[in-house]
Order: structure tokens, then sequence, then C-alpha cells
């Protein structure tokens, strides 16, 4: 599945997945340990956007982030969630 590829690749811990995401810790934690989001919801669009940009992120090697300062890898965190949650969600299949 590639949410657990991105989970695995980007080295980003489920906390910053979250933020990514828009979800919480918890559901992350859950997504991993079972089958992902929930299909044909908006949550599960989003998550294949975010997925999909992940993803591309890797390929491109922005991730995962080099070697940081904690605020400054949270700064740059926060910026990806920002972009991250203005996606468009994947369409309706």
């Amino acid at each position: 599945m590639s949410f657990e590829r991105v989970a695995n690749e980007t080295g980003l811990s489920r906390t910053e997945l979250a933020a990514l995401y828009g979800v919480s810790r918890q559901t992350i934690h859950t997504w991993l340990v079972s089958t992902g989001p929930r299909a044909g919801g908006h949550t599960a669009r989003m998550a294949e956007t975010v997925t999909n940009t992940l993803l591309n992120a890797v390929r491109r090697k922005i991730l995962p982030l080099p070697a940081m300062d904690k605020k400054d890898r949270r700064a740059r965190v926060a910026s990806m969630a920002v972009t991250a949650q203005g996606l468009k969600p994947a369409p309706i299949r």
C-alpha cells in the first residue's frame, strides 16, 4: 500500500504525518495497522491526494528531510501541512 510506503520512506513521525493528512496521530496508527482510510469518503480522497504528493516528494528527493533543528523541522512540517490541506481531494470513483 502506498500509505505504508509514505510512512516508511518519508522519515516523518506519526505526529508529523497526522499534521500533513489533517487527522489525529491515533488515526495514522489505525491506518498503519489496518487497511488505511475507509474508501469512498472525503477523508480517503484527501488521503490519496496527500499520499501521492508525499510519494512524489520522495521521488524528487525532497523527503526525507535533512537533519535540522527541531524548531526548523516543526516549521517546515507546518508549512507542508498548510500546502497539503490546500490540495483538492482525488475525484470520486
